[in-house]
Order: C-alpha cells, then sequence, then structure tokens
C-alpha cells in the first residue's frame, strides 16, 4: 500500500494532483460499488421482469452513441470544469430520488421504470465526464508518470470499491430495501469526490467553434469512416470486438437472472464473486500492462477473449454440476469459482484492451478519433444485444444461451488470428 501512496519522483504539480485525485478516485468508489449490484437489486428487490434485465445493461451502453456529440460540446465549451459540475449533478441527483421507492411498491411497472431511468442519467457518466477527466489529468501528470499515477489510483479505487460492494451486499441482504438509503448516501460521496477533483490545477484551452455543430458532427462521421475504410487490421480489431460484444451483452443480463431464478444466491454472494474476479483482476493487471505494449493488440485481443469464453463454458455448467458449499451466509459453487477465475483474467485484460488497445493502430495525434470510433461501436451493439440475449434464453434456456455467447467468442477469436495473417503489421 506505501508504494501505491509514495509520490517520490513525482513533480511538485503532480504530487498536489495525485492527492486530490485520489481522494476523488476514493470518494467515487462508494457510488460505483453500489451500482455494481445495480441488476440484482432490480430483480431482486424490484422483482423486476427479466426482460427489463437487459434493458438496464442496455441503456448503459446506447448512451456511448451520444459520445461523438459529447466530444463536440466538450471541445466547444470554453470552461470545461463549469461543465464538468453540470455533469456531476446532472448524474448523480437523480439517485436520490431512490428514496421513493418503498416495500409497497415492488413489481410495480411503474418503479420499474424509473428505476432504469435513473440508471440512465448516472450512465452518461462514462461518455460525459470520463473525457472531460482525463483532459484535466492529462494536463497535470507528465507524460512518463501519467500511466503509472492513473494505474495506482485505479488500483486504490478498485479495492475500495472491493470493500463498498461486500459492506452494500451485506446491508441488502439485512434489508432488501436499504438500497433505498444507500444510492443517495453515496450519491453524496460521489458529489463530493466531483469537487474535490475540480480542485486540480486546469487551464483552459480556446474552444473549437469555427463551425456549426451539425458541420463538426458530420466531419467526426467523415473521418470515422475514413478510419474503417483505410486502416484494415483496425477495421478487423473493431469486427473482432463486435462478436465479442455481441456475446458479453447477449450472456450478461442472462447471468444475474441466472443468479437469481436457478441458484437463488443472496446478496452476499453475489457480492462475493464479484469481488474475486475484481481482486485477482488486480493481481494480474500489472503483468498484462506490461504485456500489451510488447504484442499485437489483436494477439492480446485472442487470450482476453478465450478467457471470456472459458468464464462463460463453466457458468453454464454450474446448472448442471451443482455442487457448492455454504459459509458466513453465502454459498459457493465450484464452477463459478472456477469461472469467476478466468473472468479475473478476462477483466484484467479488458482493462487495457478497451481503454488503449486502439491507440496501438494509430499514430498520437489520431488517438481520440480511434477510440471515438471505439466507443460509438459499442453503443451501436448495445442498442439491440441485450434484449436479443433475454429473448433467447427465454426459447432455449439458459445453459445453451451461455454456449451460444461461447460460440460467438470463438467466431472472434477465430477473425483475430484471420487477420493476423493477413496484415501482420497491425499499424
Amino acid at each position: 500500500m506505501a508504494g501505491l501512496l509514495s509520490t517520490i519522483g513525482l513533480y511538485r504539480r503532480e504530487k498536489v494532483a495525485f492527492k486530490l485525485h485520489l481522494w476523488a478516485e476514493i470518494f467515487e468508489a462508494f457510488s460505483v460499488g453500489a451500482i455494481s449490484l445495480n441488476e440484482f437489486v432490480f430483480i431482486k428487490s424490484l422483482d423486476g421482469p427479466s426482460v427489463l434485465v437487459g434493458v438496464i445493461l442496455q441503456v448503459s451502453l446506447i448512451v456511448m452513441l451520444f459520445s461523438v456529440i459529447f466530444n463536440q460540446l466538450i471541445k466547444r465549451t470554453d470552461d470545461k470544469k463549469k461543465l464538468y459540475r453540470i455533469s456531476i449533478w446532472a448524474t448523480k441527483l437523480p439517485l436520490f430520488l431512490l428514496i421513493f421507492f418503498t416495500s409497497a411498491t415492488k413489481g410495480e411497472i411503474f418503479f420499474h421504470y424509473f428505476f432504469i431511468g435513473i440508471y440512465l442519467a448516472y450512465s452518461l457518466t462514462k461518455p460525459l465526464m470520463m473525457p472531460l477527466m482525463n483532459m484535466i489529468l492529462r494536463q497535470s501528470y507528465s507524460e512518463k508518470n501519467f500511466g503509472d499515477i492513473y494505474s495506482r489510483v485505479a488500483t486504490i479505487n478498485k479495492l475500495t470499491v472491493v470493500a463498498t460492494v461486500f459492506i452494500i451486499g451485506s446491508l441488502l441482504d439485512f434489508d432488501n430495501y436499504s438500497f433505498r438509503y444507500i444510492y443517495p448516501v453515496t450519491a453524496i460521496l460521489s458529489i463530493i469526490g466531483g469537487y474535490i477533483f475540480l480542485r486540480i490545477p486546469y487551464r483552459d484551452k480556446p474552444a473549437e467553434n469555427k463551425t456549426t455543430m451539425m458541420k463538426s458532427l458530420a466531419g467526426s462521421i467523415s473521418s470515422m469512416t475514413s478510419v474503417i475504410k483505410q486502416n484494415k487490421p483496425y477495421r478487423d480489431f473493431e469486427v473482432g470486438f463486435m462478436f465479442y460484444g455481441l456475446s458479453f451483452m447477449i450472456a450478461w443480463p442472462v447471468m444475474t437472472i441466472f443468479f437469481e431464478d436457478v441458484l437463488h444466491l443472496n446478496y452476499s454472494s453475489v457480492a462475493f464473486y464479484k469481488n474475486q474476479a475484481t481482486l485477482l483482476s488486480l493481481i494480474i493487471l500489472p503483468f498484462m500492462g506490461r504485456y500489451i505494449g510488447k504484442t499485437d493488440p489483436r494477439k492480446f485481443a485472442i487470450f482476453t477473449f478465450l478467457s471470456l469464453m472459458l468464464f462463460l463454458i463453466f457458468l453454464g455448467i454450474t446448472e448442471y454440476w451443482s455442487a457448492n458449499f455454504n459459509l458466513m451466509n453465502m454459498t459457493f459453487y465450484y464452477s463459478l469459482l472456477i469461472a469467476h477465475t478466468f473472468l479475473a483474467v478476462f477483466f484484467a485484460m479488458m482493462l487495457l484492451l478497451w481503454n488503449i488497445g486502439s491507440a496501438y493502430f494509430c499514430i498520437n495525434d489520431d488517438v481520440s478519433t480511434y477510440q471515438s470510433i471505439h466507443i460509438t461501436l459499442t453503443g451501436v451493439r448495445g442498442a439491440f444485444a441485450p434484449l436479443i440475449g433475454v429473448g433467447i434464453y427465454l426459447y432455449i434456456g439458459y445453459f445453451n444461451t451461455f454456449m451460444l455467447a461461447a460460440v460467438f467468442i470463438f467466431i472472434s477469436i477465430f477473425y483475430m488470428f484471420y487477420s493476423m495473417k493477413k496484415y501482420p503489421n497491425h499499424r
């Protein structure tokens, strides 16, 4: 822990930013931990229908489609910190509305959609606030220290999330409706964290407003289309990601339903499995960080997707291999323990592949364009895949759905091999 907090070798401005950044992420972790149990809260506490579990995942992905618009908004805004401040309140304030949920509203369809609407507002955090956050941090940290500082803060954030998930899971087992108090409290902490982050010094650059918003958007779309057509290794990378994304989005909401309807897991058990994957991924992450820069990102993607495929296979096996034991009010399935070990590898590798994988296909000046393409395509598949997953499980069952998702992963892996053979140089 001392190594994570060390400021030796940092410049003065980096020490100031590191301290504020760290505290901001610790406060934000409480909200992230609460939200990570969102789907299980919906199905277990609110008695939400299966089809709407897919919608919850869907809304968090559809907002990615607005990343191009938000990117232009950020570029055309003179006061970036003011926009960040507005974003804090717009995404966190809706969580206070959960106080109106009571046990008397359980099963009522209006409150199901109300819950989804609140989550939709929160989900705007990623496409709107993350680019602003990265702009502020990029100005505060030097090139040589940026990656190291960012990974250390992320590690402490994840450790705080693990502790939060464990505590909140226990509280929800004690009272399934305690979320109506938990979410507003974590929102307050998140807002405090946001204002701590705003204390990091930042010098605004002149806004880009030489053309209309529509012309700017048209230019962005044209640039993205050109990249897809001309950079074939990157195009193949995104095709592989499309098949992987379909697999993940089909299986993830069905997994939540499976945990409740078939395995009858309580909140503490679900929290344990989430924490198992998160903690192991933090151990693996430094090794993967060194590996990604030394290999073709498509090869890195193959191992990333393979770990998810193995997770899906062992997850499906749980329906037939029900061997388990109970300890401290938690149920431990042997197959799930194995599955979440593979999920930890996936988490560690996907954290890197998602955030910086596309950057290895281009020069530095084009990184934002390539990442915008990546995020937008996530929104495209997110617009339909989660609901398709729920629909598929209703027709063919849990095991077959998980195996079908594994087949999509296999297609993705095969396509990456094909791309590497056809285009050996990923740049």
